[in-house]
Formats: structure tokens, C-alpha cells, sequence
């Protein structure tokens, strides 16, 4: 059996919008027309609650995904997936993937195992959505999915790992930390493409991170479960093009014609591209980085300006703030409260429920409803 995986599409990202709605929509329709299931990893939405207008667009992606199965003889939705960190919601509240799974357009496997047959072949299908990184270990080990004898087992998960990161992380599970007996171990989260090895991973359709290891081709795998092989699929999508550019002793004058060389070069080359310009090395004696002025080169163009920061220390720590600010504030704020309440006597409940029902503002008076709750029983 052939199974298409596709991952991130992030639908509704605010800053590339019509991006990673064309490239998403290009990855799961080019892999309808392939595979025999196609299975999403997560962050398929930006955003838990996302605008009506997206919902409806990906909606109609996936409507256009199962008639084009059901034109190939395979019937029903076979479309499976798994909510990310970006389209999380606390257990109890509907996040927009499981409304999807809700309306009959893919099946959810968060926490359970499905069945898929066809041809006489069998393949179990079992997931975990995104858990916070440092409640992933516990999760992978209390799962309720489990692999299925006689059937070929695939688990898909949405999580950072260590034997992915530059610099180990002390909350990130490693592949120590996956359940046996998988025949397939399938993971989203890591926008870059990891094509081999013991998880797989396409990378996104769209570039969020503008990081360098997106600056490759966007794409979905293709897996053959008889050859046990994989197979990327690019698609069309816009190019990003990062480029760090090293200075010594310069002054703000020599960097910011550099700089302007270097974007007009890149855009020449690339036209329409999204280029992310990393300005490293020294700043000549005298000069602060304040000094520099660089003119604005379009809502596409994006500096980052690391210079006078070549200590080791200093490019870990730089590594380390990076991955905070790759948390959204709600994961942030979550994090937060789960500390101050560790060790405490707090009995309201899921810590994740009681976050969303502040965010939402009725944390009051649910809470004043299971109190009254608790004295009447």
C-alpha cells in the first residue's frame, strides 16, 4: 500500500497567507491523486480557533481530496490525522482538526488506533497529538493506541526530539522514548526534512520559521509499505532563500550597502522570493549596532542582525531564545501555570482546561460551579 504523508501546512499562517493555502492545498491534492490514504501531522491549522474563512477553505480542500479518492475506486474519507501545537486545544475543548474529524472529512487518531484495509492489506493506523515537551515522555508511555498484530503499524506523532536539535534540550523525548513494535514512525513539528532514519519527516509545505533548514524544497513523502521505502514529493511553492552575510571591523556605511547588494542579488535571482538576510561578524570599533540604517526592502525581506555575537555562549544562548520565541504565548502562559501549580494543593481540575477557560474568560465561573458542584455531592 502506498500512504502519503503531509505535514504543517499551517492553513491560515497570517503572515504568508495565500502561501500556505496554494502549497497545502498542492501537497494534499497531489497526494490524493497518488496515494491510497493520505495522513496529516499536525499544525494542519495556525491557529486553534481559526477565521471562518479559512475553515471553509479547508474545508473545500478536503472535500476536493476525498472525490478525487472516491474517482480512484477508494472509498469513504480515507484521510487521517493528528492536531499539532499550533492547532492544540486543551482536552474537553474542540480544536479545528477534530472539527474536521467531527464533519466526516479525515478521521482523528489522537490517542487511539484505526484499522485501514485495502487489497487485503491491513494497516494500523495510531497517533499522538502534540503534548507540551515536557509531559511528552509520560504521554508516549500512558498512550491508549497500541500496535495491532498481523497489520503493518504506523505511528504518527507531532514533538521535537533531541537526535533532531543542534544543542540537546532537556524537555525534548528521544527515540529511546518510542513505544515498540511500529513498523513506521511518522513525525510533523520539525519543519525541515528528515528522510531517513528512524522518524520520518517531509518538513512543512509553507515556511513559518525562517529558519535555514527551510530554505529547501517544500514537499510531502510517498511511502510504499511493501518496499518500506519512502519517496519526496516536492511542489510548486515560493522560494525562501536565507543568507548569512559575515562582516569584519565594518562600519554601519560598509554593512548597510552590503546588506542592500546582497537582498538586491538575492531577488534578481529569485524573483518574488522570500529572503531571510543573517548579518554576522563585527561592527567596527566606535560603532553600535543602533548606528546601522537599512532602508525597508518589502514585507518579504527579513534581517536578522547577529553581530558582535561569536562567543560560543552567546550563539547558545541566541539558539535558546530562538526556541522560546518559536513558543506561542499561550504555550508560554501554559508552561507558566503548570509550575506554579506543581506542588500545590490545586484540585479545579485539567491545568490545560482551566488555561483556556481564563483565555476565554469564564475560568470564574466554572470554577465557582464545581465548588458548588462538590458541596452537593
Amino acid at each position: 500500500m502506498r500512504l502519503a504523508f503531509v505535514t504543517d501546512t499551517h492553513f491560515g499562517y497570517r503572515r504568508f497567507e495565500r502561501d500556505a493555502y496554494e502549497q497545502g492545498r498542492e501537497a494534499i491534492l497531489s497526494a490524493a491523486r497518488e496515494a491510497d490514504l493520505l495522513i496529516l501531522g499536525g499544525d494542519n491549522f495556525d491557529s486553534p480557533i481559526p477565521k471562518m474563512e479559512t475553515i471553509a477553505e479547508v474545508t473545500g480542500i478536503l472535500r476536493e481530496a476525498i472525490s478525487i479518492f472516491n474517482s480512484r475506486g477508494i472509498e469513504g474519507a480515507p484521510i487521517f490525522a493528528i492536531h499539532g501545537n499550533h492547532d492544540r486545544r486543551a482536552k474537553g475543548f474542540v480544536h479545528p482538526t477534530e472539527l474536521m474529524a467531527q464533519c466526516g472529512f479525515l478521521h482523528s487518531i489522537h490517542n487511539k488506533t484505526l484499522l485501514y484495509e485495502r487489497n487485503g492489506e491491513r494497516l494500523a493506523l495510531s497517533g499522538m497529538g502534540n503534548v507540551p515537551d515536557d509531559m511528552a515522555a509520560d504521554a508516549l508511555r500512558e498512550i491508549s493506541c497500541k500496535p495491532v498484530s498481523g497489520a503493518f503499524n504506523i505511528l504518527v506523532l507531532h514533538q521535537s526530539f533531541q537526535e533532531f536539535e543542534r544543542i540537546p534540550h532537556e524537555n525534548y523525548i528521544s527515540f529511546e522514548d518510542l513505544p515498540d513494535g511500529y513498523d513506521l514512525y511518522l513525525c510533523g513539528h520539525v519543519h525541515k526534512q528528515i528522510l531517513s532514519g528512524k522518524v520520518l519527516n517531509p518538513g512543512s509545505t509553507v515556511v513559518t520559521q525562517l529558519r535555514e533548514e527551510e530554505a529547501g524544497q517544500r514537499g510531502w513523502l510517498l511511502y510504499d509499505t511493501s518496499a518500506k521505502k519512502g519517496e519526496f514529493r516536492p511542489i510548486r511553492c515560493r522560494k525562501f532563500v536565507y543568507r548569512p552575510i559575515d562582516f569584519s571591523e565594518a562600519t554601519p556605511e560598509q554593512i548597510s550597502g552590503a546588506v542592500a547588494q546582497e537582498i538586491k542579488s538575492a531577488l534578481s535571482e529569485s524573483p518574488g522570493a522570500i529572503v531571510k538576510l543573517v548579518m554576522r561578524g563585527t561592527i567596527a570599533k566606535g560603532f553600535h549596532a543602533a548606528d546601522i540604517s537599512l532602508p525597508a526592502f518589502g514585507e518579504s525581506v527579513f534581517i536578522e542582525n547577529m553581530l558582535n555575537s561569536e562567543s560560543l555562549k552567546e550563539k547558545i544562548a541566541q539558539i535558546k531564545a530562538e526556541r522560546e520565541r518559536k513558543l506561542s504565548a499561550k504555550d508560554l502562559g501554559m508552561r507558566i501555570l503548570r509550575e506554579k501549580l506543581s506542588g500545590t494543593s490545586y484540585s479545579l481540575g485539567d491545568p490545560e482546561k482551566l488555561f483556556e477557560e481564563l483565555l476565554a474568560g469564564t475560568a470564574l465561573a466554572s470554577i465557582k460551579e464545581r465548588i458548588e458542584k462538590g458541596k452537593s455531592s
